[in-house]
């Protein structure tokens, strides 16, 4: 396995992992993977730029970091990108010490980035996140001082000056990222049903099948917490892919869903017996709202 941390000239890496459906297999549609390659290091150049030089990089303008993509592990899709950039022997905040200080920033900024795209974000809690981290690590703050909290008059790390830097810039962000986001989930819910960004490491960034569709959708859609829901009645469901369209309680037209519960493949399970008997059931499941109104379920247990 290569060691991308000792590796001279490398600033960080990203691992991705595609699982689920053809993914499981070791297969994926070669268009969408493509498409997922390309989005995804555009991306993460775009994440990386933010966190090297604090400032978001306009869609025409140039840079002097490069994303490359290392050879997948042997009988998977498991993709790494690398970044590269010619500041590395310029600036001493990004020798060698400082590239795991410099991967766990870009994966908190990925989160957050995901969660704004897919209606959750919370610039306070990354805020939170990053100062406490701070706390504890004296190469996160070297990034942070060349990074995200620079100032031409001085360059400490203030809860004060973050939010200030946060609050102007990660709304630019978000939508620079927008496209390429998009992009990098084109196999969710076709070749496989997860991916996994810094999947090799402690802080992975997972986009599941709702987050994917509410990044790709237009208009105000949403993903909510996983909770508890009725199923009054499965009117229609296919037990190959799970789609299936379900009266909620309390709600007064069905909605569409998914059941990515592995119980469903499994005979006489819950969802096909109460389908049958047109019974009630008790579900686990993850909404996915539009224009405030839920618009599809995605279950995952009984």
């Amino acid at each position: 396995m290569v060691g991308w941390n000792e590796m001279t000239g490398v600033t960080g890496h990203m691992n991705m992992k595609y699982e689920g459906l053809d993914a499981n297999r070791h297969l994926l549609d070669a268009g969408q993977y493509a498409k997922s390659v390309d989005g995804a290091s555009r991306l993460y150049r775009l994440i990386s730029h933010y966190c090297i030089y604090g400032k978001v990089l306009a869609s025409r303008e140039q840079s002097d970091i490069r994303c490359f993509s290392a050879p997948p592990k042997e009988g998977s899709f498991e993709q790494t990108l690398v970044i590269l950039t010619g500041i590395t022997h310029q600036m001493p905040a990004f020798a060698d010490v400082y590239k795991k200080a410099f991967d766990w920033l870009t994966s908190q900024v990925l989160a957050y980035v995901k969660k704004a795209l897919s209606g959750n974000p919370d610039v306070k809690e990354l805020v939170e996140v990053i100062k406490d981290q701070a706390k504890q690590s004296s190469d996160l703050n070297h990034v942070m001082a060349n990074g995200l909290i620079k100032a031409n008059d001085n360059a400490h790390l203030s809860t004060e000056r973050l939010t200030e830097k946060l609050l102007a810039t990660l709304p630019l962000l978000v939508e620079a990222a927008r496209t390429p986001m998009r992009n990098a989930l084109a196999p969710i819910g076709k070749s496989c049903d997860q991916i996994t960004q810094f999947a090799d490491s402690e802080h992975p960034v997972e986009i599941t099948e709702p987050e994917a569709l509410a990044i790709r959708s237009n208009g105000e859609v949403s993903v909510g917490d996983p909770g508890d829901y009725v199923i009054s009645r499965i009117y229609a469901l296919s037990v190959d892919t799970g789609v299936c369209r379900v009266q909620i309680e309390g709600h007064s037209s069905s909605v569409h869903g998914k059941i990515t519960d592995v119980a469903l493949s499994f005979p006489n399970n819950a969802y096909t017996q109460a389908m049958g008997s047109h019974a009630s059931l008790k579900v686990r499941a993850r909404p996915v709202y539009k224009d405030g109104e839920l618009h599809r379920l995605f279950i995952t247990e009984t």
